[in-house]
């Protein structure tokens, strides 16, 4: 089925969050062939995002195209390729990941003033819709604030995405305990550590602000998974277990990235975290 990647290349032209998901079901799909032959999936996924990288220069096309090939199809070559290395589930999500996290850093500077004009844009839009909303104090206070993590949003974004694609891989594999296979390794908090020296310089608060926000995304992921497991344990009607999880994750989020970033510290476990595949 080689024609269904260049698909999902064109796909993700349009939409690199479902083309994401939706990838990584044909990879699931396929998972026997891309495993063994990692590369040759993300070859035929290239050809129509490169083809217009090449050919049309407008600097709208350049970004639909780079966030094709390294926020949907990198990743998940690095993710095929972890996974047939070292079998270890979270490892290989976390290096995709981080593949993602580098180019949305990455794009925005690359991308500021148009992506600046996008916001702007937008604005101008909400205005001329919704005058009132733009009306409010608070609202006008914070614009500057929402634009300059504009890439923690596109980061936190994608991961999301990443993260139902991810499921959807393991459910398609019949993988049990699905989200409860998401134990980060410890290194990982370092990173979180490393840049919050950045917080204490008016040059690199933004900078800060961005990081902090997309990196947190992983401790939320390793908390949800916990408190997913828990729930599991106290109610045996999911629905209810899925009410009560979204109660926490609109009010407790900060709780969650907490809980995930102690459990990767602290927490010794009797299992390999992250689980095995073979």
């Amino acid at each position: 089925m080689p024609i269904y990647p260049v698909i999902f290349g064109a796909l993700s032209l349009l939409s690199p969050f479902l083309g994401l998901i939706l990838y990584m079901l044909y990879v699931a799909k396929t998972a026997e062939l891309n495993l063994t032959k990692p590369l040759q999936a993300f070859i035929m996924f290239i050809p129509i995002p490169v083809l217009l990288l090449i050919f049309d220069p407008q600097t709208s096309t350049r970004l639909l195209c780079l966030d094709a090939i390294l926020a949907v199809g990198l990743p998940i070559l690095v993710f095929l390729i972890v996974l047939k290395n070292n079998h270890i589930l979270s490892n290989s999500f976390l290096a995709a990941f981080l593949v993602m996290f580098a180019w949305g850093m990455l794009r925005y500077y690359l991308f500021k003033t148009y992506q600046d004009q996008l916001f702007e844009q937008g604005m101008q839009v909400v205005k001329d819709k919704m005058p009132a909303l733009l009306n409010n104090d608070l609202l006008q206070q914070t614009l500057p604030f929402w634009k300059g993590i504009i890439p923690s949003i596109w980061v936190i974004s994608q991961a999301i995405a990443w993260l139902i694609g991810f499921l959807l891989f393991e459910g398609r594999l019949q993988i049990p305990n699905r989200i409860e296979n998401l134990r980060f390794p410890v290194y990982f908090n370092l990173l979180i550590i490393a840049v919050l020296p950045l917080y204490f310089f008016d040059q690199t608060k933004l900078l800060f602000y961005n990081l902090l926000l997309s990196l947190c995304i992983i401790p939320f992921f390793q908390g949800a998974g916990l408190v997913w497991q828990r729930l599991g344990m106290i109610f045996s009607n999911r629905i209810i277990s899925g009410l009560f999880m979204l109660i926490i994750v609109l009010y407790a989020n900060i709780l969650l990235v907490l809980l995930g970033f102690g459990n990767m510290w602290f927490t010794k476990r009797n299992i390999t975290p992250g689980g095995y595949t073979e």
